[in-house]
């Protein structure tokens, strides 16, 4: 009996020290189990919350500089309008050509009461042979009307047509550049050896401005050669309709768009020619006259400048990109604002409502943008003079108060000189009668809020192939 109890005793310390060395076998089978996890699962959980968190970072360092690319593109084109605009009034001096008007009808009612200086001035440069005034003066006043009629019509659509390129064209490089600024970056924040690590950044710099300065063939030769075939259809067009004839604002416009789809539709490859110096001809004329230094890159099929250009070289011409086809659409919004605004100069009893499309932006003013007025007719000079108040705001590129002028419309007459004369004044500050201020470029601000503008633009700058 004691032998079967010691035997039961021992079997029971057996099961004890058995399940006790389970406990330990488990419990530390659990504590390595835990540290695994930990330092597996855990950590590479942690790994992936920073790389997310990286990813965001890197996400939020593109869309800031992606905005601050295109706000320096914006400033960038208010910085060159006078360099591109003060040429083109040069060439089409409307101006002049008013002044050769209103002497001419001085002279012709021989006046006899006192001169104001303004007037004596004119006399003075007429009577100099080498004034360009003279040229004008020896020209009868049925000429002078018809080369006002076509000057005016010409500057308009061509500011239009460079103004569009312009900043399209800027947009294009300025995002070229910044993404390439920024992909160097992010290799460089990644540790990844770079190809341009070696690059001098002075160099870099220099290459960088060489390539904007090639802006240069639209400032100062592309819009000349854009101008001959904009004046030739410009001349087809309103050849034979006379100051005095009468148009409905519909008949206008759609001469307009008339001469916007044939220069569109047969002069593609003419107009991006005219853009950026696509041409080997003209990049070597360009370069000769921006940085002769830099010509011999050219050369050179890995040199950074050659590749910008050629990266340039190929949005444009490559119809899958459609650039041609948003140029269209900056050149017919502009035409829309255009229309809007000539529209409510000519219906004068809504002036007051007119000044908002003088400034700031038509999307964010959809309801005072579309102005119903009758389906009346008004003579061409009307239409001139307005164009010539719509072409000073296109060139403002400034912050300007004033109002447009309240002349009525029905006062201007072809022989009335001084009528077209009053609504070429540039505008003034008088805000004694609670006009709205006038402030920035209708044109330029709706062309650079456009959604077709915002998209291409983020399609070349997030193009990291």
């Amino acid at each position: 009996m004691r032998e079967l109890v010691s035997e039961q005793k021992n079997d029971v310390s057996f099961q004890k020290s058995s399940l006790f060395s389970k406990i330990i076998i488990t419990t530390t089978v659990a504590a390595s189990v835990y540290v695994l996890i930990n330092e597996f699962v855990i950590k590479k959980f942690r790994n992936y919350q920073n790389s997310l968190r990286q990813e965001l970072l890197f996400k939020r360092q593109i869309k800031q500089r992606f905005l601050q690319t295109q706000q320096d593109c914006y400033y960038t084109i208010l910085a060159l309008l006078p360099v591109l605009t003060g040429p083109i009034v040069e060439y089409l001096p409307i101006e002049l050509i008013t002044q050769a008007l209103r002497l001419k009808k001085t002279e012709k009612a021989k006046v006899h009461t006192e001169l104001t200086s303004e007037n004596l001035n004119l006399l003075e440069n007429n009577h100099d042979p080498e004034s360009s005034l003279s040229h004008y003066m020896n020209m009868s006043k049925i000429e002078l009307w018809n080369l006002l009629k076509i000057k005016t019509i010409t500057r308009t659509l061509t500011l239009m047509y460079s103004i569009s390129g312009l900043l399209l064209i800027s947009k294009l490089q300025l995002n070229i550049l910044a993404r390439r600024s920024y992909l160097e970056s992010a290799i460089l924040m990644a540790g990844v050896k770079s190809v341009n690590n070696d690059v001098d950044p002075h160099e870099n710099y220099i290459t960088e401005q060489s390539y904007l300065s090639l802006s240069w063939w639209l400032l100062n030769k592309g819009w000349i050669n854009l101008n001959s075939i904009i004046e030739a259809l410009a001349t087809k067009r309103f050849d034979k309709i006379t100051p005095k004839q009468e148009l409905t604002m519909g008949e206008f416009d759609s001469l307009l768009q008339d001469i916007i789809t044939e220069i569109n539709t047969n002069n593609r490859e003419f107009i991006l020619a005219n853009l950026f110096p696509i041409n080997y001809s003209d990049l070597l004329e360009t370069m000769m006259n921006t940085n002769p230094d830099l010509i011999h890159q050219l050369e050179i099929p890995e040199s950074n400048l050659l590749k910008l250009i050629n990266e340039t070289n190929s949005i444009m011409l490559d119809s899958n990109v459609y650039f041609f086809d948003l140029l269209n659409t900056l050149i017919l919004t502009n035409l829309n604002i255009l229309s809007s605004n000539l529209s409510m100069g000519l219906g004068n009893n809504n002036m007051g409502s007119s000044l908002l499309l003088s400034t700031g932006n038509l999307q964010q003013d959809e309801e005072n943008k579309i102005v119903e007025i009758p389906n009346k007719s008004y003579k061409l000079a009307n239409f001139l003079a307005q164009l010539s108040i719509q072409n000073g705001i296109m060139m403002d590129n400034d912050n300007l108060k004033g109002e447009l002028p309240t002349k009525s419309q029905e006062q201007l007459d072809e022989d009335d000189i001084q009528g077209f004369i009053n609504n070429l004044t540039t505008l003034t500050g008088d805000q004694e009668h609670g006009e709205e201020e006038l402030s920035g470029n209708v044109y330029i601000n709706n062309l650079n809020q456009l959604d077709e503008l915002d998209d291409f633009s983020a399609g070349i700058y997030s193009n990291f192939e």
